[in-house]
């Protein structure tokens, strides 16, 4: 059976990618792997001298191995608020559109490594937390 549906971050989305254990196990054990847009473009950025990888990622992402979700005006919209009311995580427009687009289709497991998602929270009272999709170690 597949685990639940996931929203892909930059840094969990490229340890994946790379092959790290756990983050390729969960991105591989889901039903459904959702690329949110500016997601999207800084992997590109990142991918900037490995085009050949970035070819073969946008291939399987209109092969139906990922769900391509780009951002709405109120995404943007709700993440300008979600950063605003998060500021001292200093999120920026990426991360906290991955909590919009969290909130808007009501999955809340995140691939990422940045811990800051972990005290976000989304929802009209602000009361749903997001789930790491692989645990981050004690430091």
């Amino acid at each position: 059976m597949k685990d639940p549906p996931l929203i892909l971050d930059t840094s969990g989305w490229l340890l994946a990618l790379a092959g790290a254990r756990e983050y390729a196990r969960a991105l591989e054990g889901c039903v459904r792997a959702i690329v949110p847009g500016l997601v999207l473009a800084e992997v590109d950025w990142h991918l900037r001298s490995r085009r050949s990888q970035m070819r073969r990622l946008m291939r399987e992402l209109w092969v139906c191995s990922y769900d391509y979700q780009p951002p709405s005006r109120a995404d943007l919209d709700r993440a300008m608020e979600i950063d605003r009311k998060f500021a001292d995580l200093e999120l920026g427009l990426v991360d906290a559109s991955v909590a919009a687009l969290a909130e808007r289709l009501e999955i809340y497991r995140v691939l990422t490594t940045d811990s800051d998602f972990a005290a976000v929270r989304v929802g009209t009272r602000w009361r749903k937390p997001l789930e790491l999709a692989v645990p981050l170690l004690e430091r």
